[in-house]
């Protein structure tokens, strides 16, 4: 039962506004920065993408080395905007979710996307005017080809951000709540496995809501599919124990992370002591989403 304090003041009243704020406030932000991004992402995907294939500056594996797989997240950004307009931003995050592995393939061609800038840019002087054209155009400000280029990385970070904001201020009995708390990317970046004996190895790892992805990088002469990753193993996140382990006291050397599941224990490593607290909360969201 609810009790007003003096005055007639409910406290959970109160602190239902306060969510109901935050969570106006941080929709507001989801929708106006997805504008944005869709603004930036369709100037690359036009003056870019679009006009390189039809002059073809470049070829087709230059092309496709330097900006991935970008045309198909513009779209992602088109199909996911009108649901966050009319205010379905339960719906759109969750018909979202499965372009989320297009941002995976974005990231594992990142560094072949950044030297492909740089000696494309070096040797091909056609390439070098076209980008000097433009990047000259109004639409573009004095942001850059290199500039735009991690946009995509950027924004992954700042839907992970935004969404679980969005779920932490949106009550359990809301439509949309079950629906930004269900298989979400939360996290992505090395981390070093401990093994039992031997050395550190270092491992890409993908977390979403409800499964934890540990990849290795495919060799780098590896004919189709190099500069991707391939699935070493899959962690639920409902049957996993999170503890930290520390081997120093204090200061910013890092530490360790103990995930324990029914069949294994896995012991990940982290040298960034900012990092390893963020791993430490995503790892916890995804736990207690799966939980709860």
């Amino acid at each position: 039962m609810e009790t007003s304090g003096a005055g007639g003041r409910c406290p959970v009243q109160e602190q239902r506004a306060r969510w109901e704020r935050k969570r106006t406030c941080t929709a507001r932000e989801l929708l106006q920065s997805e504008r944005r991004y869709q603004e930036q992402l369709g100037l690359v995907a036009t003056y870019f993408v679009g006009i390189l294939r039809a002059k073809g500056t470049l070829r087709a594996a230059e092309r496709h080395a330097l900006f991935g797989p970008w045309e198909l997240i513009y779209g992602a950004s088109q199909d996911l905007l009108p649901y966050l307009e009319g205010g379905h931003w339960g719906q759109g995050l969750e018909s979202f979710c499965p372009h989320l592995e297009l941002y995976t393939q974005f990231a594992a061609n990142a560094e072949k996307s950044r030297t492909t800038l740089q000696e494309q840019l070096k040797k091909n002087k056609r390439f070098r005017r076209f980008v000097q054209l433009q990047e000259g155009r109004p639409e573009f400000g004095s942001l850059r080809l290199q500039d735009l280029l991690p946009l995509p990385l950027q924004r992954l970070q700042q839907y992970e951000n935004l969404v679980v904001a969005l779920a932490e201020n949106t009550v359990p009995s809301s439509p949309d709540h079950q629906q930004l708390t269900r298989r979400w990317f939360l996290r992505q970046g090395w981390l070093l496995v401990v093994p039992p004996r031997g050395e550190p190895r270092p491992r890409m790892f993908f977390l979403f809501s409800d499964v934890l992805l540990m990849a290795k990088p495919r060799p780098p002469l590896h004919l189709l599919q190099s500069g991707t990753f391939a699935c070493r193993a899959l962690y639920p996140m409902a049957q996993c124990q999170l503890h930290r382990v520390f081997g120093h006291s204090g200061g910013s050397c890092g530490g360790l992370l103990s995930l324990s599941f029914p069949h294994e224990k896995l012991l990940l490593m982290c040298t960034d002591q900012e990092e390893l607290l963020r791993w430490h909360h995503s790892l916890t969201l995804a736990i207690s989403s799966q939980k709860n």
